[in-house]
């Protein structure tokens, strides 16, 4: 064989390699993660540190891929195409092409020029741009380090080009930073969806998922839809003795009582009952009453961000909040269960009943809880953009809301495609509803809804 031919083809061949490097490389440096990298680096991989280097100075390792391929793309043009043209030239004239020398040479060159292409686009950019994306750590490990011998090799050019730009891009007042350096950073928005796409591929688990999206949700969630409602709210007097106040917490499972003066819209301070045990067992005055041993009650706005009042709390050391309305009485009460409960899931200890918020009978029929969450409700039935002109808390919130009277049992408001249906009340209140017009599918992501 000809080695002139050989050494033409060569190359060619070692163009398009070194096209495919460059473009390897840049695509590899890009989409590799930062923490895996890194995970990797502190568990001693010599490549992973390596990586790490190139990523420190992202904007600079980018330039050497991109002088890369621009070389070894000219060198295509200026080598590869003229080498194979005078390859397949001889090719025509011994298949017996009737034409004149012109004729074959043109012809070699449009026949070279598309080879060329083709390799350069298959072979030197989609297929090594495919496996970086794929397994960006992976060949970033091994292809980082040969790429900053060239970038060191390529000092002066890098230097060059990267202050030729910047000089351009002054001229033009366009921003000049390393913008390949800058670390991404992701919204929280951006990473529940990371966290729903990796639940899918089985990386994490449900209830990893459900604790993670209701960190984020803390910042959206107000202390009004987690509190224990007015109506709920278990107190003692400031004057009642201590065997008043033990047998309350005894039956209530309650280890903090809020203690009101006169009435629930004047609490006046918060009980530990821990703190009233130690009194008696220390053997204290027989006549201690509430007021004695209670401690200062901590006051928020219903409308305050649960966030907000886990970091107060923290820092006040309290485990109970009085929630007040707009217009200074008590609308409820905000305990650390509460808020962690949004984090984590129900929590039941042994005086829990477990609430049974979502039921299924025998014959078909949905019983929900008039206290369930009335946005949960709408996204276990996909009704998360149903635009109402009020916001309710609960599901008998919306049902009152709807009906705007006091409901009576065997009323129905719509929801959606489904029909509320109040079942129970106990002194006007709505304390169970019937669900309507549901098959199992949505009873199923109901369930699932309400469980986180």
């Amino acid at each position: 064989m000809d080695l002139g031919l050989v050494l033409r083809l060569g190359a060619v061949l070692a163009l398009v390699a070194a096209n495919a490097f460059f473009v390897a490389a840049e695509f590899a440096l890009v989409s590799a993660r930062r923490t895996r990298i890194d995970e990797l680096a502190e568990a001693g991989d010599r490549l992973a540190r390596v990586v790490r280097r190139a990523q420190d100075n992202l904007d600079r390792a980018i330039s050497g891929t991109q002088l890369g391929i621009t070389i070894a793309s000219l060198g295509l043009g200026w080598i590869g195409e003229p080498a194979l043209a005078r390859s397949i030239e001889p090719l025509f004239g011994a298949l017996g092409f009737a034409a004149g020398p012109a004729a074959l040479h043109t012809t070699a060159v449009v026949v070279a020029f598309i080879l060329i292409t083709y390799l350069h686009i298959v072979l030197g950019e989609l297929a090594p741009k495919t496996v970086a994306l794929l397994r960006p750590e992976t060949v970033s490990r091994y292809l980082a380090g040969p790429l900053l011998a060239f970038n060191r090799v390529a000092t002066p050019a890098l230097w060059l080009l990267d202050g030729s730009s910047r000089l351009f891009l002054r001229t033009i007042r366009a921003p000049a930073g390393d913008a390949h350096g800058v670390e991404h950073a992701h919204s929280p928005d951006e990473i529940e969806l990371l966290v729903r796409q990796s639940r899918r591929r089985g990386m994490v688990e449900k209830d990893e998922q459900a604790m993670i999206e209701g960190v984020f949700d803390l910042t959206h969630t107000v202390v009004r839809e987690v509190m224990t409602p007015r109506p709920d709210i278990v107190a003692v007097g400031a004057g009642d003795p201590a065997r008043v106040i033990l047998k309350v917490a005894a039956e209530s499972g309650h280890s903090r009582l809020p203690v009101t003066d006169d009435s629930l819209d004047d609490i006046v301070g918060i009980i530990v009952v821990k703190d009233l045990l130690a009194e008696v067992l220390a053997k204290r005055p027989t006549g201690l009453v509430a007021r004695d041993v209670m401690r200062e009650a901590l006051f928020v706005p219903e409308s305050k961000a649960i966030d907000d009042l886990l970091a107060e709390m923290r820092a006040r050391k309290t485990h109970m909040a009085v929630v007040v309305d707009e217009f200074g009485g008590t609308d409820g009460i905000a305990t650390l269960e509460d808020l962690l409960e949004e984090i984590v899931g129900e929590i039941y200890d042994e005086h829990d009943e477990a609430e049974a918020g979502l039921e299924v009978g025998p014959d078909g029929t949905v019983g929900l809880d008039g206290g369930v969450s009335f946005a949960d409700l709408l996204e276990g039935l996909g009704l998360d953009d149903l635009d109402e002109d009020e916001e309710y808390d609960t599901v008998a919130g919306y049902v009152i809301g709807t009906l705007g009277r006091i409901p009576e049992p065997g009323d129905r408001v719509p929801l959606g495609d489904a029909r509320l249906e109040v079942a129970e009340l106990v002194e006007r209140r709505i304390t169970r509803l019937n669900l309507l017009g549901v098959d199992e599918e949505t009873v199923a992501r109901l369930c699932e809804a309400l469980e986180s």
